[in-house]
Parts: C-alpha cells; sequence; structure tokens
C-alpha cells in the first residue's frame, strides 16, 4: 500500500525542513575580517591584491581581477572587447538573467541558442548555427557546476573569429579534462554571492592568461584609469567603479584554501543522491560527461512529467509538503521570456539597445531542448555541503515516496 502523500493530508517523512544552504565559514574567515576593521585600508587594497595572486596560483592563469560582483565580472571583459551597439553575444536561454543582460550595458543584442539535453549546457552546435556577421562572442555557462564542452566551442571561436567567456559562477572547482572551468576560454567569470560555492557575501573575479586583456579589465574595472591600482586621476574611456572591498577579499582568500573540500563534499553527496535517485522510476538524476568534473553547484533533478502525469510544479509542492523545501529559485527559467526580453525592456523606457535589430521577437523563439528541461528539471538541493547521511535519506525517500505515487495513479488509469 502506498503511503498517503502529506499534501494530500499524509504524514510527512520529516518534520524539520532541510537546511537553507550557507557559506562554510569558521573562525579563520572572522579572523581575516577583523583584521581587516583594524587595518588603514578598506576599500581595494593589499588585501584583494594578495587574494588576486592566490587566484592566480590555484587556477594556473596569467591573472585574476577581484570584483564587486559576478554580473561585473561578465561585463568587464565585454566592455575590454569592444563590443557595442547593434553588435551580438550567443548564450544560453536556460541560465541566470545576467549570462545575456550584461552584454546591454555594452548596447549590444543577446541572443540565443538550445542546449544540450543532459549537461543543460550551451549546445555547441546550435550555437554555431546561431552565429551571424554580428556575433563577436559566445558566453558558455557551465550550469549547475556541470563543464560545458570547451574543445567544440574553442574550435568554433577560431574557426569563426569569436571570443569566448566562460560564465563559471556556478562551477568553481569544476573541470574538463584536466582544466579547471574558466581557464580555457579568453576570460574565465566567477561569482561569490552567497550561495555560491566560494562566497564572499557579493563578489567575483576573471581569469585570462591575455596581458592586452587583463590590463583593460584592470582599468575599466577602476573608472578606465591607467592601471587598476592608480590613484592618477586621467580616464581613458568609459569605465565603471566595480572593486572589490577588503572585506571580501579577506573572506575570498580563506574560502579558496577550502574550495577542494567543499567540491569534494558536493561531490560525495550528489554521488550518495544518485546512487539511491536512479533506482526510482520516473526521474533522472544529473549526469556527468566523460572527461568532466561536476562542481554539484545545484543537483538537477528531472521527472518525466508525462510518465507521471504530473507537472514540475505540483511534483515540488509534493516534496515541500514532505519536509523538503523547493522555492522558484531553486528552477532555472527561461531569460528570453522574461519580461527583459519578453517586453524589450530597454534603456529610458525606450526600445533601445534591442531596436537597433529590426524585427527582433525573443516571444517566436523555441529552444525545445530547453523548453522541456524548463517544464521537467529542478534544483532538488543546493545545500549539498552542509546535509547529513541523514539528510539524504530523507531526500531519497520522499522523492520515492511522491514519484511511487503519482506513478501508481497513472498505472491505475
Amino acid at each position: 500500500m502506498v503511503e498517503k502523500l502529506a499534501i494530500e493530508g499524509g504524514k510527512p517523512v520529516r518534520r524539520k525542513p532541510l537546511p537553507e544552504y550557507h557559506a562554510v565559514v569558521d573562525a579563520r574567515e572572522v579572523r581575516a575580517v577583523n583584521k581587516v576593521v583594524k587595518s588603514d585600508t578598506w576599500r581595494r587594497g593589499p588585501v584583494v591584491e594578495q587574494y588576486e595572486r592566490d587566484l592566480e596560483k590555484y587556477f594556473g592563469v596569467k591573472h585574476a581581477l577581484a570584483v564587486s560582483d559576478g554580473t561585473a565580472a561578465l561585463h568587464i571583459p565585454m566592455a575590454a572587447f569592444g563590443l557595442g551597439p547593434g553588435d551580438e553575444i550567443i548564450t544560453s536561454p536556460y541560465t541566470f538573467l545576467a549570462s545575456a543582460s550584461a552584454a546591454l550595458y555594452q548596447n549590444a543584442i543577446p541572443t540565443f541558442a538550445d542546449i544540450d539535453p543532459n549537461s543543460y549546457d550551451l549546445d555547441p552546435a546550435k550555437a554555431e548555427k546561431a552565429i551571424t556577421d554580428r556575433t563577436k562572442g559566445i558566453v558558455v555557462v557551465h550550469l549547475a557546476g556541470h563543464p560545458a564542452d570547451m574543445d567544440a566551442f574553442c574550435e568554433i571561436a577560431k574557426k569563426r573569429n569569436l571570443w569566448i567567456i566562460e560564465d563559471t559562477a556556478q562551477a568553481s572547482g569544476a573541470s574538463y579534462k584536466d582544466r579547471l572551468a574558466g581557464t580555457i576560454g579568453n576570460v574565465g567569470t566567477f561569482s561569490t554571492v552567497d550561495g555560491k560555492i566560494m562566497s564572499t557575501g557579493e563578489g567575483g573575479f576573471c581569469l585570462t592568461n591575455d596581458d592586452d586583456l587583463a590590463k583593460k579589465m584592470g582599468s575599466i574595472h577602476n573608472f578606465y584609469r591607467e592601471h587598476a591600482t592608480s590613484n592618477v586621476y586621467e580616464f581613458y574611456g568609459i569605465g565603471y567603479n566595480y572593486r572589490m572591498t577588503e572585506f571580501q577579499a579577506a573572506i575570498g582568500r580563506e574560502q579558496l584554501k577550502k574550495l577542494d573540500r567543499m567540491v569534494q563534499i558536493r561531490r560525495r553527496n550528489a554521488d550518495y543522491l544518485t546512487k539511491g535517485l536512479r533506482k526510482i522510476e520516473g526521474v533522472s538524476p544529473p549526469t556527468e560527461a566523460s572527461g568532466t568534473r561536476h562542481a554539484f553547484y545545484y543537483y538537477a533533478l528531472r521527472i518525466d512529467t508525462q510518465k507521471l502525469r504530473v507537472s514540475r510544479e505540483h511534483f515540488e509542492k509534493a516534496l515541500n509538503a514532505e519536509g523538503i523545501p523547493m522555492s522558484s529559485s531553486k528552477a532555472t527559467t527561461l531569460i528570453n521570456r522574461s519580461q527583459l526580453f519578453a517586453k524589450k525592456l530597454g534603456y529610458g523606457g525606450t526600445e533601445y539597445p534591442f531596436s537597433l535589430r529590426e524585427g527582433l521577437d525573443y516571444n517566436t523563439q523555441s529552444f525545445p531542448i530547453a523548453e522541456a528541461a524548463d517544464r521537467e528539471v529542478f534544483w532538488l538541493t543546493d545545500a549539498l555541503p552542509i546535509l547529513t547521511r541523514d539528510d539524504l535519506d530523507d531526500v531519497i525517500t520522499a522523492v520515492e515516496k511522491v514519484s511511487s505515487t503519482f506513478l501508481g495513479r497513472t498505472e491505475k488509469h
């Protein structure tokens, strides 16, 4: 006999909801911040510079630039590449908004291509088909911690003379063919906002091996002065105040020391979940492509909505009732359908810069694989590093209970 679902008045799997993810911190972060409080410098200074050296060493790159947030990390290289009005970038429609919207800051036009059905990353073949004579670069998102097919993207970029930005906001510590994500394209961009694998509250950084590009990015993020730390008030173009503070950098240095361990714990717990969930009919755990090292920022679970005859949203509500918290923030949505793009909400109440492209209509664009993922995939948990074995067992039990109940009803019909 199938146990009655909690959403229908049955006993929940657990009374106490799973813990919400929070940054893993200890006395070392506290000491590092206290040291900054007692120092003479709170804005960008020696701690930020040392953090950048730490990042360069860990990632094995020539240049790291610590910045105020992950969106700034995306915008800075676009500005440095000279992206301008009417230019186009290609990215995934199935990601967070900033992967595309950062291009709008340069009055450029974001365009989209469909995703890979297994990794949910941008599909290289579909991206290549979306290239036009106005395309300047591709923003490759390593979604949920799974690295994209970078060899294919690098080959396309070389052939079509495009730059590549790796949006590694969700994939700190992930790797592709023994290369760390964010070190393969022209620039890797990262977010360390609260909740990410590394957290500094707000923050981010850029990585590159290009000397000229690094110098230009350093200037742009500091009002386009000649050098990143220059006190000379001469400005060489439109720049921004995207500087990181000493407080963020102090925390970042300690978080970086924990990165490998945090990814290891995420992977271990994700493996445990997968071993339990892959036996359950009607659900599909995330996969890991050969040669990749998934960082599992989120654990993406897919349900067979047709087989179970239930919507993703109702499945989530049923899990919520069982004590496994879900929320809209734990589901990636199609950004091309957001109000920003659907209504072309441009600057000053106009449609600019969207109006630079005659006939542009995001509402008529179709991305079948991304749309299917949007209907069927949700982030089962983002709290992998802080879940106990008992927590993980409860997750598996709850998914099995919900899935088997809906499946049983389907079979009766």
